[in-house]
């Protein structure tokens, strides 16, 4: 009988030791982090950031799926040109036949782009794709997918700049007004604007320098 018990408790050892050793496992599992909190770049790429879970540049006929009310549109001439030539240089071409000069535009293009304003967003197309332009942070959100990071109307100055510690604050005509500036690239000068007003975000914009 003693050899049997001592036979049982040792089995109950060991059992005790598998489930400990299963849920430090687990345990250790939980506190690895699903995303970085801070992003700690002075570029965004484009393809990082998404508008209500929409990408910055999307089909006509996909934008068309996505906001199904417009509350208006404006198409002009943008003199200084525009950021399709390069983002939609194909089919710019296709369309539009192969550009008169380096500085020139496509050979038939009017220079005409179409702006579309809808839940308090406002968008640039050339009749094929659809860009991104200005966002208001009121009923739109934007997110970092790389950083898992949403930011709102509710995201305070102070939040922005825990999470983005190299963000450069920039003054503007507006004493309640800054924003930070993230280039898309080292090469150019385009870049997401992010502007806070009284100290909430208030609008984001994709600036383009083309003058």
């Amino acid at each position: 009988m003693l050899i049997a018990c001592n036979s049982r408790n040792e089995k109950v050892k060991e059992a005790a030791k598998t489930i400990t050793k299963d849920t430090s496992a687990v345990v250790e599992t939980k506190k690895k982090p699903d995303d970085k909190s801070v992003y700690d770049s002075k570029f965004i790429e484009k393809e990082n950031i998404l508008i209500n879970g929409n990408k910055v540049i999307v089909s006509k006929q996909e934008f068309e799926s996505i906001y199904t009310k417009i509350d208006s549109t404006k198409t002009q001439i943008w003199e200084c040109g525009s950021p399709f030539e390069w983002l939609d240089e194909k089919w710019m071409i296709k369309t539009y036949g192969q550009k008169t000069s380096d500085m020139g535009t496509f050979k038939t293009f009017n220079g005409e782009i179409t702006t579309i304003y809808t839940q308090n967003i406002q968008f640039a197309t050339n009749n094929h794709i659809v860009l991104f332009d200005t966002g208001f942070a009121d009923q739109n959100s934007f997110k970092i997918i790389s950083h898992n990071i949403t930011l709102d109307k509710n995201t305070t100055l102070k939040e922005f700049r825990k999470k983005f510690p190299n963000a450069e604050m920039e003054k503007t005509e507006n004493e309640n007004e800054v924003r930070f500036r993230f280039y898309l690239d080292k090469v150019t000068d385009d870049a997401f604007l992010f502007y806070f007003k009284d100290g909430k975000l208030n609008y984001v914009t994709l600036w383009w320098l083309l003058c």
